[in-house]
């Protein structure tokens, strides 16, 4: 299985996942074009990609998916009733092979077991997913105020995490940010601090021997890479077990996860 995050944070959020002959996306929060530019050095033809799931209707999760339905109409969308009904008229009349899922529900999808679960953000029913295939697992989980801990079973022991650790308090209240948009980021229909996001790795990594945290949806101007790190330290019981990258709006990473290689390169590709 190999992941390929081509954007995170508020500007726009969109990967794929990659397995044997299975090429699926995970949101499209960027511009068609940008998309296209993108995948274009990549070993991704995009009318091989079959699938979209969606965690949630927010411009910087479905920015392109209008203009890449009226490009790929047979492309498959997965997304659940209330991403679906608070999606705008016109793309919604777009979506032609679609099909409605729920939390806790468990796709095959050719060669990938995809098992959806909920996050808490304030959209309407917002989803994350748990993407298996060959003794491989990964967790994508952003755009969520907390995970509830009914979902750590289905959660914990994975190979890769794509867990959003937005911001730090400290800073996001000195920043200019009206109070009524500070007051969203930190409830728990907002976005997860560095604590939260370093105590949750914790809990889900106990059992393992050693995984990958793809650090998602960074604030750029509320968080820096040493309050991630700083949160790690003091939280993570073993962090030798955890190797921590960093993701970003101009900055695309590729993930490899086989059965007995791990391999992590960095593409440093502007837009």
């Amino acid at each position: 299985m190999e992941v390929l995050i081509l954007a995170s944070g508020s500007k726009g959020n969109a990967l794929i996942i990659k397995a044997n002959n299975t090429k699926i996306l995970v949101d499209i929060g960027i511009t068609y074009p940008n998309f296209t530019k993108k995948i274009k050095n990549e070993d991704v033809n995009i009318n091989n990609i079959s699938a979209i799931f969606l965690t949630h209707e927010h411009s910087d999760h479905i920015k392109g998916l209008k203009r890449y339905l009226q490009n790929h109409p047979e492309v498959k969308v997965y997304l659940s009733k209330g991403t679906y009904e608070a999606i705008d008229l016109e793309t919604r009349n777009l979506l032609i092979n679609y099909e409605i899922i729920k939390s806790k529900d468990t796709i095959i999808y050719n060669e990938l077991e995809v098992i959806v679960y909920d996050l808490s953000h304030d959209a309407s029913e917002p989803v994350g997913y748990v993407f298996k295939y060959n003794n491989k697992k990964a967790v994508i989980a952003t755009d969520t105020g907390y995970i509830d801990e009914q979902n750590f079973e289905i959660l914990k022991n994975a190979n890769l995490y794509i867990l959003e650790a937005n911001h730090e308090p400290s800073l996001l209240m000195d920043s200019r940010r009206p109070y009524y948009l500070k007051q969203r980021i930190i409830g728990t229909k907002g976005h997860l601090s560095n604590d939260e996001a370093a105590w949750l790795i914790n809990e889900f990594i106990k059992e393992c021997d050693n995984s990958t945290w793809a650090v998602a949806h960074i604030s750029e101007d509320c968080n820096t890479e040493y309050h991630i790190e700083k949160s790690i330290v003091e939280i993570v019981e073993d962090p030798t077990k955890l190797e921590v990258l960093y993701t970003s709006q101009e900055t695309m990473r590729k993930i490899k996860l086989w059965l007995k290689l791990y391999q992590l390169e960095k593409l440093k590709i502007k837009n």
